[in-house]
């Protein structure tokens, strides 16, 4: 029984089966595409869509369904990819509650209003931590503001106003001397 569970899963693994509602990774969803969707993602896949996100400036939001100052800044956030998204600006939610809770941070989503595709963690917490940022402590919400190369221009832990992310997100554009 072992070993027909192992082949089972080794099966599954070769053919990139996923969890149930889960997509494997085919293309980074565009930054205007409608309707909510939730993929699983792991901190390495992450940095990977950063890395390539069609964007000057890729927000990173990592929040969960728990946390009460999350969803005090969930409008601001909307606000800004509703200003800045024309601007080449991604707005990325990640959920950082466990998978078995998918369907509550849907309903969360749903209940704000976010109507694009977002993520959900995967994987070891200090593995998807470090992928992000080494010096973060995984304390929630935290904000990582990403070039159009994928580089860290800032991040911080904890909430922020709608000032603070355009501040942000106007320091790591091109045209100011972040980014390009």
């Amino acid at each position: 029984m072992y070993i027909r569970s192992l082949v089972s899963l080794l099966l599954c693994l070769a053919a990139g089966c996923t969890a149930p509602g889960d997509k494997p990774w085919t293309r980074w969803p565009s930054i205007d595409e409608p309707g909510l969707a939730l993929h699983a993602v792991s901190g390495a896949e992450l940095r990977e869509q950063i890395r390539s996100a069609d964007a000057d400036v890729v927000v990173v939001n990592v929040w969960a369904t728990w946390c009460a100052t999350c969803r005090e800044e969930f409008p601001d956030l909307l606000r800004l990819r509703a200003d800045y998204g024309p601007r080449g600006v991604a707005v990325i939610f990640v959920s950082g509650d466990f998978p078995a809770q998918r369907e509550d941070v849907v309903a969360m989503l749903e209940e704000l209003g976010v109507a694009f595709p977002t993520y959900i963690k995967t994987g070891k917490d200090m593995e998807f931590i470090e992928a992000l940022q080494p010096d973060w402590s995984g304390a929630l919400p935290a904000t990582f503001i990403f070039d159009d190369e994928g580089r860290t221009m800032d991040w911080w832990e904890g909430r922020a106003d709608y000032d603070r992310f355009a501040a942000a997100v106007e320091s790591a554009m091109p045209a100011a001397g972040g980014g390009r």
